[in-house]
């Protein structure tokens, strides 16, 4: 599904309109990775990110783009008020003309940088197989889209009680996330088993850089503590469990990306 933004009070929320998934089907370890990077012109840390985000739903769900890639995947781009899309495709110059065409006629986009597709094997530096990395990443974005359909500030709450609550003891993310996937995303509810088994093993998955669910949180909230600075980085990376952070170091780092999590909130 995408979506209208509408500006309500200091959160911005969207109104649903269709993406279609059921063609992006062939994802293959060896597809060729794109990326591009665009913000609005009005662009402002974390609202200009989910209104430039929203700007590019009609791309998303453009259907001669889609028959052109394999997949896609979302994170949040410089000083988190850009996208970065990032697509799988066996036709780069097919997929540059869309992307060209769509940016000619939205005078309210502005590409900062495309890196044209290529072959490359990046999972050597997030562990696992290529592909299974590579679906990875298409699942998690669809879900999370899924997720802002319902609502953004809930979607970030959720990412951001993960990451200060469940990371730092270590312990799995199903229990917070599985009831928001299921009442939320269509997307997750048309998984096979197979494929839920998977992606729970998969958004708990910690490597020596970090967490995968890092990508869901980088997408959702937008950005992460993880990589802010040196001593959370530190802090989080250390594979000791430790406690969950709460009281007045939660409401800190809460604040650097404006939001707040009431003590009563759960998914």
């Amino acid at each position: 599904m995408a979506q209208d933004l509408i500006y309500m009070g200091a959160y911005y929320i969207l109104r649903t309109v269709k993406i279609d998934n059921s063609n992006m089907h062939n994802l293959t370890k060896d597809n060729l990775l794109g990326r591009v990077f665009l913000n609005c012109l009005a662009s402002r840390p974390i609202d200009g990110y989910f209104t430039c985000l929203n700007l590019i739903r009609p791309l998303l769900e453009n259907s001669y783009f889609q028959s052109l890639i394999a997949g896609f995947y979302i994170n949040v781009g410089y000083n988190f008020s850009s996208v970065r899309l990032s697509y799988f495709t066996n036709d780069k110059e097919g997929v540059k003309k869309v992307i060209e065409d769509f940016l000619n006629n939205n005078s309210d986009l502005k590409l900062i940088k495309f890196d044209e597709a290529r072959k490359e094997n990046f999972s050597k530096d997030y562990g696992g197989t290529e592909l299974e990395f590579r679906k990875f990443l298409h699942t998690y974005t669809q879900i999370g889209l899924d997720l802002l359909d319902y609502d953004i500030l809930y979607s970030r709450r959720l990412v951001a009680e993960y990451r200060l609550t469940y990371s730092p003891q270590r312990i799995s993310c199903k229990p917070l996330f599985e009831p928001a996937f299921r009442n939320h995303s269509k997307f997750f509810n048309q998984l096979d088993s197979s494929s839920v088994g998977q992606l729970w093993k998969d958004l708990d998955y910690w490597y020596p850089g970090g967490d995968w669910t890092h990508m869901l949180v980088n997408m959702l909230l937008p950005g992460d503590w993880i990589y802010m600075n040196e001593e959370l980085k530190n802090f989080f990376l250390n594979p000791d469990k430790k406690p969950p952070i709460t009281g007045i170091q939660k409401n800190d780092l809460l604040k650097k990306f404006n939001l707040d999590i009431p003590n009563d909130w759960s998914p």
